[in-house]
């Protein structure tokens, strides 16, 4: 199936409830907020400071790394501009390889996955309709949504392991929790 097939798919089933639910979903990962916020809460609860720290320090690498660097190096068209596809959202004016809510999500919760496990499958869960919702509202194509969330895990790991051997603060946050 193409990528083209797989957006027209989800085009066809616009008109129905998921319409809001998409747009609220995608609109929570913007800027990678969702995970920034439960992050700096987190920090807040003995217990739960070296999950809140690694959430919020591998959320915005990856939101950055896909911002600032990636998007500007492949400058990838969105579908939107590609197809004619009607949109429930303004359009984003950035380019779309690769999702930058797809990274920032699967940083987010892949950081608290690897600190919390039961909590963090309920994050993936979270962080994958983040990602679907971005194919849902046709602003990106799925290989910016793979290439996102495959990024996005890649620095979580890379963060937490980066910070548990070289930040000595990182290190004596609820020491003993990670499993990394």
């Amino acid at each position: 199936m193409s990528e083209l097939a797989i957006l027209e798919w989800f085009q066809s089933i616009h008109g129905t409830f998921l319409d809001q639910v998409m747009i609220f979903i995608t609109t929570t990962g913007n800027y990678g907020a969702v995970w920034i916020i439960l992050g700096c809460v987190m920090i807040c609860f003995e217990g739960w400071r070296r999950c809140g720290v690694a959430t919020v320090v591998s959320t915005i690498a990856a939101y950055y790394l896909v911002e600032l660097v990636l998007k500007a190096i492949f400058c990838r068209e969105r579908p939107f501009m590609v197809e004619e596809f009607q949109l429930l959202i303004p359009p984003p004016s950035s380019w779309s390889f690769p999702s930058g809510h797809s990274a920032a999500a699967l940083a987010g919760a892949t950081a608290i996955l690897i600190h919390k496990h039961k909590w963090g499958v309920a994050a993936i869960v979270y962080a994958l309709l983040i990602a679907i919702s971005r194919l849902y509202l046709t602003v990106h194509w799925p290989t910016d949504v793979l290439a996102g969330s495959l990024l996005g895990i890649g620095v979580a790991f890379f963060t937490v392991w980066f910070m548990s051997r070289y930040i000595p603060y990182f290190r004596e946050l609820d020491k003993g929790e990670a499993w990394i």
